[in-house]
């Protein structure tokens, strides 16, 4: 019983550890994010092949400290420099730049690769490849191979809104009616004028300006 409420103890105290180093520390990865994260894991796991509990959460303690500490030096222009790095250039006018290649220990099959997946499997599409410090590659394309938006068209189209779910699964999100100015008898209101009630759809949007409401069956 006592190993049960270690591990979960251990469990929800490494989700909450990496609740504190923010969102970042997973979509972006940086260097140091890297480094934290397996330390984080190795730590955090001692306990469950020895009997060093408390000792364990102090390390970890320290850790998060160092962690946010670290976050914070990168908004300063040198440490920012320091643990994060520069942007390399990979392309550059559409030529691709072998010394920054080899330097960011790249090869040309994996650069090839990054494009296609981003949408362009020809060089002479691209005018500038980016690699960023947390390690995505950056494309701008060629002007002439630039999507062409409505701007470009002069064609006006009605901005609706960011579209918030008001029933996911048969359930409706009374938060997210908050968000809309609206009620739980406001929608079901729209629904009766469907002849629908909410254990009939799978998913329910509405538009946060339009207020138009979108609905998805069951199949």
């Amino acid at each position: 019983m006592f190993l049960i409420l270690k591990i979960l103890s251990l469990y929800l105290i490494t989700i909450m550890i990496m609740r504190l180093m923010g969102k970042s520390t997973i979509i972006q990865m940086t260097p140091y994010d890297l480094v934290a994260i397996i330390i984080v894991g190795t730590v955090a796991s001692e306990p469950l092949i020895s009997t060093e509990y408390w000792p364990t959460l102090a390390a970890l303690a320290i850790l998060v400290g160092l962690h946010i500490l670290f976050s914070y030096l990168t908004l300063n222009q040198i440490g920012n420099r320091f643990f994060l790095g520069e942007p390399t250039m990979l392309i550059k006018n559409g030529e691709i730049l072998e010394d920054n290649l080899e330097k960011s220990h790249l090869s040309m099959t994996q650069l090839l690769s990054i494009l296609r997946s981003k949408g362009y499997p020809k060089i002479a599409d691209v005018d500038y490849a980016i690699l960023e410090p947390i390690g995505e590659v950056s494309i701008i394309p060629k002007v002439a191979n630039t999507p062409v938006t409505v701007e470009h068209l002069n064609i006006s189209i009605q901005d609706e809104g960011l579209p918030i779910a008001v029933i996911v699964d048969g359930r409706i999100q009374t938060r997210n009616l908050q968000l809309l100015g609206q009620t739980k008898d406001w929608l079901l209101e729209q629904l009766r004028q469907n002849n629908l009630n909410e254990k009939e759809i799978m998913y329910a949007y509405v538009n946060e300006k339009s207020k138009k409401l979108n609905i998805n069956r069951r199949r």
